[in-house]
Order: structure tokens, then C-alpha cells, then sequence
């Protein structure tokens, strides 16, 4: 009997500590669930469906394309916005449970160079070996939105796509789609998944790869630092870098 009564104080021990913890880290589990997994693929989804329609709206009734693309990722990203929002106003979900909790700068800050530097030498490696077998990427409309741009333009690419994109993006794939299939799978699972599904929806085949390693870095940071902070400076470090290796030489 006595045993018994130590085993049960142990696991009521060990479930008040599991408590204590989510409530310390401002995660309740219950709340990423599978309706919240459903939202996610649904409204992506009708948002890809709708822009379909409204970028053909936009390209029809504006002269200049850069114009129109400009508009395009600003309409997307509002979109993206309004579906995170709807998804955290329906469950109730505070921000420090969408990942936006406070982190020690310099211990992310090595973390985040680390894995910048690691996922550029994958990409590096990985255009040295398309290159070789005579595979030659082809520009997409976003690189030619960011040759030669004006310094206005400049501006607003970086607002665009190297400050809010980071902020978005993380928000809907680490913060709300890592964590719920976290959920489910597991950590490193959830990290691989929620990578291949960040890189296969910005719908270019040849750069999947090393897209699909930038996503398990920022899944990792994530991780390791309990915030979706480092995972918002990678990404828009890595962004920063791109808007300005290509304004400079092309």
C-alpha cells in the first residue's frame, strides 16, 4: 500500500511538473490541435486560390510590372496576416504561445551565424553540383524585381521582404505549423515536415533543396531557443543578404 501511495505522489509529481512547465514556457498543447492543422492547410490554401484571381486583377490594371508584383506580396502578405489572426483570436492563443517570447541575444545571435553560414555553404555545394550536370536556374520574378533597383525600391524590398516576410512566415510555420504537428510527430519530425512545406510553397523546384535547409535550420533555432526570435533573424538575415547580393550585381 505504501508503495502504491509513493508511485501515485510520483506521477502526480511528475504531471505537475509536466504542467508547470508548459505554463512556464506559455505553451497549453491542447490548443494546437488538429483543427488548428486544418486551418492552416485550408486557409494557405484558399489564400494561394484567391491570389490566383487577384494577381490576375493586379497584372491587368497596373502598366509597370514591378508595380504590380509590389502589390501582389503586399496583398499575399496581408492575407497571411488576417489568417494568423483569425486562427489566434478563434483558439484563444496568446503571442508567447505563437513563439514570440523573449530570448538571450547573444547566445542566439552565434546560433543564428552558425547555421546562415551552414545553410549557404549548402546551397553553394548544392548550385556547384546542378551547375555541373548542366543545370542552369532560371530567374524568377522575384529576382528581377530586386536588379537594379532604385534606392526606393530598395527600401521597400527590405520592408517587404527581409522584415515582414520573417516576421509572417515564422509566425505560420514555426510558431503555429511546426508546433501543432509537433503535436502529433514529434520534434524532428514536425521540424522536417514544416521545413518541406515552407519550401515547397514558394513553388520553385530547383532551389527546394536548399530552401528545405534553411527551414530545418530555422525549425532547429526554434527548438533550441524556445522562440521564434533567432528563427525570424535567420531568415531575415538570410533574405538581407540575398536583396543585396543581387542588387549589387546584377
Amino acid at each position: 500500500m505504501a508503495d502504491e501511495e509513493k508511485l501515485k505522489s510520483a506521477e502526480l509529481e511528475k504531471d505537475e511538473k509536466e504542467l508547470f512547465l508548459e505554463e512556464f514556457n506559455g505553451i497549453n498543447r491542447s490548443k494546437l490541435d488538429q483543427k488548428v492543422l486544418l486551418s492552416i492547410f485550408v486557409g494557405i490554401i484558399a489564400i494561394f486560390c484567391l491570389m490566383i484571381i487577384i494577381n490576375g486583377f493586379i497584372f491587368r490594371n497596373t502598366s509597370d510590372q514591378k508595380t504590380a508584383y509590389y502589390i501582389s506580396i503586399l496583398t499575399s502578405n496581408t492575407l497571411f496576416v488576417i489568417l494568423i489572426l483569425i486562427i489566434k483570436v478563434g483558439k484563444h492563443f496568446s503571442w508567447a504561445e505563437l513563439g514570440w517570447k523573449s530570448v538571450e541575444f547573444i547566445p542566439s545571435l552565434k546560433d543564428i551565424l552558425k547555421i546562415w553560414g551552414l545553410t549557404w555553404l549548402i546551397q553553394i555545394i548544392y548550385m556547384l553540383i546542378i551547375t555541373f550536370y548542366g543545370i542552369i536556374p532560371t530567374e524568377n520574378e522575384l529576382v528581377e524585381l530586386l536588379q537594379k533597383p532604385t534606392f526606393f525600391a530598395l527600401v521597400v524590398n527590405i520592408l517587404l521582404i527581409a522584415i515582414a516576410a520573417p516576421f509572417i512566415e515564422e509566425t505560420l510555420f514555426r510558431g503555429l505549423l511546426f508546433g501543432t504537428l509537433k503535436t502529433y510527430f514529434g520534434c524532428w519530425s514536425a521540424i522536417i515536415i514544416s521545413a518541406a512545406i515552407f519550401s515547397a510553397l514558394h513553388f520553385e523546384l530547383i532551389g527546394f533543396v536548399p530552401r528545405f535547409a534553411l527551414g530545418i535550420g530555422l525549425g532547429y533555432l526554434y527548438v533550441k531557443h524556445d522562440s521564434i526570435y533567432p528563427s525570424i533573424g535567420l531568415h531575415a538575415l538570410n533574405n538581407l543578404f540575398a536583396i543585396i547580393l543581387i542588387s549589387v550585381f546584377s
